[in-house]
């Protein structure tokens, strides 16, 4: 059984922030951000809009450019670290949003911060291939913007807002097939990023403003992952029986421009098969990887037989990649 991509729409939310008003407004040097973060703009929601407000936009989106109603669906999941609230989850509330036909569609959240997107999707296909479902939406909402410290300039530029939905249908004929997926978590990680307030351990009494904002020991989280990551490529590659040279378009998850660069040369890649969203969106969370697959598939340039690898890392620290050939 395939796989189809039926429908992949994004709704970018709020304003695009330009790299050079961000440096004026926190007096940094002229072009320091894109040198650090590699970001020239990114989105910023509007203080109106909520992770289900611009999840539903999304899913709209692609409810319509796929002709379908919600009630068509057999599975909603939202994807993803931004909340609007610790209860209800996400994914009612933006079904809630387009609900218009009281549908009894089932949904939930699915949570591995950066990597949620790949958990959504390894799901997905799961229950399409062997539960026998016919129709999947995954949403991946994220809102960085709220939490990010302006004292901290690296993850204050680094951040956007994005939210994007993609629509999984089995096929006998079209589409793509899973060739390899996996999975890993380094608990040596789980302090390198993190939103201290706003659980249990810390809740808003109490609590002083920097608590509630994303901290990260950047350092730290890139000699790890290096430290990781070739092992972890090496036994996918033997899962897969491919080399990262060989897939027709890899599309990783947009850490940050020096995320990005280590990854292309410790490989040897040819840039012209990276899927990079970075300079114009930052890095979104969960968004940045299906964001990347919306580029690719709007692009056309995929063509029968291609091999495309989704790959990335997450706080945690967690390591993912899934292999698809079309």
């Amino acid at each position: 059984m395939n796989i189809k991509i039926q429908a992949i729409e994004k709704y970018m939310p709020g304003s695009v922030v330009n790299s050079t008003d961000l440096e004026k407004h926190l007096q940094l040097p002229a072009g320091w951000i894109e040198k650090n973060s590699g970001v020239l703009t990114r989105n910023w929601s509007h203080p109106s809009e909520s992770v289900g407000s611009i999840g539903a936009e999304a899913l709209k989106r692609a409810l319509v450019k796929a002709s379908l109603q919600l009630s068509d669906l057999d599975l909603l999941i939202a994807a993803g670290a931004s909340y609007d609230h610790p209860i209800p989850f996400n994914a009612a509330l933006i079904k809630k949003q387009i609900d218009t036909e009281d549908a009894d569609t089932p949904c939930f959240d699915i949570d591995s911060t950066c990597l949620s997107f790949l958990h959504a999707l390894d799901i997905a296909h799961l229950y399409l291939q062997y539960r026998g479902l016919k129709r999947i939406a995954i949403v991946n909402a994220e809102i960085a913007s709220r939490n990010l410290d302006p004292n901290d300039p690296k993850t204050y530029s680094l951040f956007g807002d994005a939210a994007i939905a993609v629509i999984l249908e089995a096929s006998s004929t079209e589409g793509y097939q899973p060739i390899g997926t996996s999975f890993k978590n380094y608990t040596q990680g789980v302090e390198y990023a993190k939103i201290y307030a706003g659980g249990l351990v810390k809740q808003g009494i109490g609590a002083v403003p920097e608590e509630f904002y994303f901290q990260m020991q950047g350092k730290h989280m890139i000699k790890l992952t290096l430290e990781k990551l070739a092992g972890f490529m090496d036994d996918f590659s033997r899962q897969t029986h491919t080399q990262l040279t060989e897939y027709d378009f890899v599309l990783p998850h947009q850490t940050s421009r020096i995320g990005n660069e280590l990854f292309i040369r410790t490989y040897n890649l040819d840039p012209q098969k990276i899927v990079l969203t970075l300079p114009h969106y930052g890095n979104c969370i969960s968004a940045s990887i299906p964001l990347g697959l919306e580029a690719l598939y709007k692009s056309q340039q995929l063509t029968k037989g291609d091999k495309i690898l989704l790959a990335g890392s997450a706080a945690g620290l967690s390591l993912g990649a899934i292999a698809l050939q079309f």
